[in-house]
């Protein structure tokens, strides 16, 4: 039995659409984050971090972190073509998916959660201004890379729907995202593919935030 955790409008959406694309049976466990059952007991049994996402593969130990669940589920299903064949094109991907997770994530965090970085609640405001600057940034750089090209890499890899993300987190920031045309291309493309859209229409925020057609 495979077990995924997961949470609605968390960045466990990557590995979600992934899970979705190698087609296996698994049993989707929603963690309510607003009403905090990622700090409960049960939940910290699983994943004593309290976070998501979380993959549990039968008797093996709970898998944590986007990057190692997209890597294992890219290797154990070569059919889903998560990740290219040549070694160094997949550190390439697995590279951009690393980025993502240490630093653009966390310049989102530093506006969502400014009483994660400090104490000083007169510092949240400066907190928050760096970081939506510096997130900003990312998006910006994000959209760079996606110049002329249909997806981030030369084929479809699990690097594609992690960057959806953050353009998401970018709309509900009121950030211009709409104004980076090769993203928002990106975008369009990427709610048409079927597990992403069975993915997102699950989420009660994804239709709204990125406008998916009916």
């Amino acid at each position: 039995m495979t077990i995924f955790y997961y949470a609605y409008g968390s960045s466990s959406i990557a590995s979600h659409i992934a899970i979705e694309e190698t087609g296996i049976e698994y049993q989707a466990q929603r963690v309510d984050l607003a009403n905090g059952e990622q700090k409960t007991e049960a939940y910290l049994a699983i994943n004593p971090r309290g976070r998501v996402p979380a993959l549990k593969v039968d008797h093996q130990p709970i898998l944590t972190e986007n990057v190692a669940i997209l890597y294992y589920l890219a290797e154990q299903y070569p059919e889903a073509k998560l990740l290219p064949t040549d070694t160094f094109a997949k550190a390439q991907v697995i590279s951009l998916a690393s980025f993502f997770a240490s630093s653009v994530h966390v310049a989102h965090r530093h506006i969502r959660k400014p009483h994660q970085y400090t104490t000083d609640e007169s510092a949240f405001a400066e907190i928050q201004a760096i970081g939506r600057k510096t997130f900003w940034n990312y998006l910006q750089e994000i959209d760079r890379l996606l110049i002329g090209k249909e997806w981030l890499f030369d084929q479809y890899t699990f690097a594609d729907p992690y960057a959806l993300i953050f353009y998401w987190s970018g709309v509900r920031q009121k950030l211009p995202v709409h104004d980076l045309q090769a993203f928002t291309a990106h975008k369009d493309r990427l709610i048409q593919c079927p597990a992403v859209r069975l993915v997102l229409e699950k989420d009660p925020d994804a239709g709204i935030v990125l406008n998916l057609p009916k």
